[in-house]
């Protein structure tokens, strides 16, 4: 069964989203006069918070960003507050935010941009450890050349090159073996190009626990429907995270599994299944992960909340978003 468009399927509304300014908006553009120093930054920690940054003086902040918004004095709700909340997300995309820097195409629903250089470099790193388990001999030779070579997007052909300089392979065996395992290569970069761009599900996840808890100590909602939602809310919000985990390994055993190469054109085609899975997973929910990244649980209007579970409901029930790889 295919899949329903993604940009027509269930919109999402962030909270305190208005006709007049769709949301993300297109920059970085925060009212607050200290949130526009030039000078300052956002970069994700080691641990996932977030790190405000000030270069001039060499300043580091370490802010939980459930709780930055009163480091920063920003009042909940607000416009710069919600802007706060995109950070996490745009941190999954770029290395860092600076004031006025427009918001990452990709979280404003445009298509992901092809797999950057490191990707290519780890992509060639684990292929070139499965290429150590192959006996024939053309890889063997294949892979004394690759060993006086240093990993990047290019070591194939210059690999080949050598092999057929050194006289130990023939030109057309070689080329055809450096040009399959080049669209390997590229192929698992993209899987983990798209797994490294997938939205901010753990974001996602503690901001519902953090709702539930709130709603089920106000007596008023603790047994009202959409407490209950909530609750349900919890243990299902894990679904896509462990979903996109599950695709990742799924593609990096297939490549680690091989001990022979002869059949590189359905391992490429694999990888682009897997690939083109973590992308429909990312289209289904990054902008839902951001919307529930921008709720405070104290304030947010609880029919914002409640709309927000209708559509992570809503999109658990796409079945096929998350059939085992």
């Amino acid at each position: 069964m295919s899949l329903p468009d993604p940009a027509l399927f269930d919109p999402v509304r962030f909270p305190g989203e208005t006709e007049e300014e769709p949301w993300p908006p297109p920059a970085f553009d925060f009212d607050a006069p200290w949130l526009n120093d030039p000078q300052l930054g956002f970069e994700r920690g080691p641990d996932g918070q977030i790190v405000f940054v000030r270069r001039c003086d060499a300043v580091r902040l370490v802010l939980d960003v459930e709780t930055a918004h009163s480091a920063l004095d920003l009042a909940p709700g607000s416009r710069d507050f919600r802007l706060l909340r995109l950070i996490p997300s745009a941190l999954r995309l770029v290395e860092v935010v600076a004031p006025r820097d427009p918001v990452p195409p990709t979280l404003r629903g445009e298509p992901p941009p092809p797999p950057r250089e490191h990707h290519l470099y780890a992509a060639t790193t684990a292929l070139v450890g499965a290429l150590e388990r192959d006996s024939g001999p053309a890889s063997e030779a294949f892979m004394a050349a690759l060993r006086r070579i240093p990993p990047g997007p290019q070591m194939f052909e210059m690999a080949a090159a050598r092999c057929v300089t050194d006289g130990r392979l023939e030109l057309e065996r070689v080329a055809r073996l450096a040009r399959s395992l080049q669209r390997l290569a590229r192929a698992h970069a993209s899987v983990l190009a798209a797994h490294a761009e997938q939205p901010d599900y753990a974001g996602m996840e503690r901001m519902v626990h953090a709702t539930a808890r709130v709603l089920l100590r106000d007596a008023g909602w603790s047994g009202d429907l959409l407490g209950l939602a909530v609750r349900q809310a919890c243990p299902l919000s894990a679904v896509p995270r462990e979903t996109a985990e599950a695709l990742r390994r799924a593609a990096a055993a297939e490549l680690e599994g091989q001990s022979s190469f002869a059949a590189v054109e359905a391992l490429v085609q694999r990888q682009a299944q897997l690939r083109d899975r973590l992308v429909d997973l990312g289209l289904f929910w990054r902008r839902l992960a951001a919307a529930w990244a921008s709720v405070h649980p104290e304030t947010t209007d609880r029919r914002e909340v409640d709309a927000l579970c209708r559509n992570l409901i809503r999109r658990l029930q796409l079945k096929s978003l998350y059939a085992p790889p």
